[in-house]
């Protein structure tokens, strides 16, 4: 069997493409879940399930995160704006992946749908108390706003932080 046709999503690491059809698939559901996406602000009120799940769970150190924004069929016209980064994930499908399979296996959260609205990198450090989002994700693409959104978010929900900043520069 040829890696090509694998379960397991492959990426290409130069460029982010895609390059099997389990990597097309996730991407594919990554951007087409929902469409609330366009919506600006920060959602409605947050119900029981989608104020269950934590806005910022990253990683420490340095790796690829995505900004994922979280709806469920229970509770319309609400949406919470999520950031990952897991440091076992290599590719920013992957952080989305993951964060989804979490959901799934949590009863309270099961049935939750996510759009990956962009990502990037982060630089994750609570013990200095800083954060540094930059870059962009070659497989989602560059997206306006996406790590100055990012940082927002951290700001608000990570209050051990000195220090949270960003740039559209880099990868």
């Amino acid at each position: 069997m040829d890696a090509y046709d694998s379960d397991q999503p492959l990426f290409c690491d130069d460029t982010g493409e895609a390059l099997n059809d389990a990597a097309r698939k996730l991407v594919l559901s990554a951007l087409a879940e929902d469409k609330r996406a366009e919506v600006q602000g920060d959602g409605k009120a947050l119900g029981n399930i989608l104020g269950s799940i934590p806005v910022v769970d990253c990683a420490v150190g340095k790796h690829k995160y995505v900004q994922v924004q979280m709806t469920h069929p229970e509770e319309p016209d609400t949406f919470v704006l999520v950031v990952r980064s897991y440091d076992h994930c290599n590719y920013h499908a992957e952080n989305y992946q993951e964060l989804m399979r979490r959901l799934r296996r949590d009863p309270k959260t099961k049935g939750c749908v996510g759009r990956v609205i962009g990502g990037g990198r982060i630089r994750f450090d609570k013990e200095v108390g800083v954060c540094e989002v930059y870059g962009y994700s070659k497989t989602f693409g560059r997206t306006p706003g996406c790590n100055e959104k990012t940082a927002d978010i951290i700001r608000k929900n990570c209050a051990e932080f000195k220090r949270v900043d960003w740039s559209d520069s880099g990868y």
